[in-house]
């Protein structure tokens, strides 16, 4: 007797399972064989430095994302734990076996790239189409299972395995439909919320923190000769820095009274940057630059006793002005 032949509905989630099997195992295949150095926590271009990015506009309930950054051992551990679980998560989809706690963990996975990273997007909205695709797809394979063609089927063709509890909580079954539903429709609240959070997606204004770099001075204390300038990228394009070349001192009528040309900032010592995090502020041939996330307490010299503010110039154009206050936390002298 021939076998039912399997019908296109039992097979549609098949090109999903396989395609979100690859992205994620992808991950550690990337991060272990091809390029090791991803994994190295003070490595150009690394994993750390990629999460360092993400803080600015991240949602980072108890600041823990800023608490590891601090902490640079806590997260080589933790990118190392987030690699496997990766790698893991791709490699049962991509055999289907015990497809639903695989669906339910790129569903966890995804949830965490889309609330750290989900505002980042340069000329997309590439990190939160990721991360809220990541989420249902995650779900719509922990619901239906991996389908005829995997290794799931195969265990359920065991006698009694579709009535024990293990292959239910890890394969496959029926469940209750309230708790699908429930699920599609947190899936959706979440995907509506984060669009309109990260980028005004939902209603008034879209805007695109990765389009245009902005720097945040915190504070400017002057202390004699030096300016200790407190600032951070906290926008732009996480693929280049921001380049500040030139600092201006101002007088109470906005009137430029000092400049730091390019070649004075570009040759700051390192002792005059104190990084906070991964991702550092420094000197480069044409002033300095500020990756996307970096933090820093910067020395600057002044001489002019008129200057009350300072002002940073970027190559585009931008500027960025704070007042300058004395180092104990008085305002600073006012030359009138």
């Amino acid at each position: 007797m021939k076998s039912k032949p399997e019908s296109s509905l039992s097979l549609a989630l098949v090109p999903l399972r396989w395609v979100v099997g690859w992205l994620f195992f992808s991950a550690l295949w990337r991060r272990t064989v091809l390029s090791p150095s991803k994994l190295d926590v003070w490595a150009p271009g690394s994993l750390a430095e990629k999460t360092n990015h993400f803080l600015p506009h991240a949602i980072d309930p108890g600041q823990m994302l800023e608490w590891t950054l601090r902490h640079p051992e806590v997260l080589e551990l933790m990118l190392w734990v987030v690699t496997l679980l990766e790698g893991l998560a791709g490699l049962l989809l991509l055999l289907g076996l015990a497809s639903r706690f695989a669906g339910a963990l790129v569903t966890l996975l995804s949830g965490t790239i889309l609330l750290s990273a989900g505002w980042l997007g340069t000329t997309c909205l590439d990190e939160w189409q990721i991360g809220v695709l990541g989420i249902a797809g995650g779900a719509a394979i922990a619901v239906a299972g991996a389908g005829p063609l995997s290794l799931d089927a195969r265990w359920a063709k065991r006698p009694g395995a579709e009535s024990s509890r293990a292959f239910a909580l890890l394969a496959g079954g029926e469940l209750p439909r309230n708790f699908v539903i429930g699920g599609a429709v947190a899936c959706l609240v979440l995907t509506l919320a984060t669009n309109q959070i990260f980028h005004g997606g939902v209603w008034g204004k879209l805007h695109n923190l990765s389009a245009k770099p902005h720097v945040e001075i915190y504070a400017a204390a002057r202390d004699g000769d030096s300016v200790h300038v407190d600032l951070m990228r906290d926008e732009g394009p996480d693929t280049h820095g921001a380049f500040v070349i030139a600092a201006e001192y101002l007088d109470a009528d906005g009137q430029v009274v000092e400049r730091l040309e390019p070649e004075v900032l570009s040759g700051l010592s390192e002792d005059a940057i104190d990084n906070l995090y991964i991702a550092k502020v420094k000197t480069g041939p044409h002033g300095l630059v500020l990756p996307l996330g970096a933090r820093a307490s910067v020395a600057l010299p002044v001489s002019a006793p008129e200057a009350v503010s300072l002002r940073l110039v970027e190559v585009s154009g931008r500027q960025w002005t704070a007042p300058l206050r004395a180092a104990t936390g008085a305002p600073a002298r006012n030359a009138s």
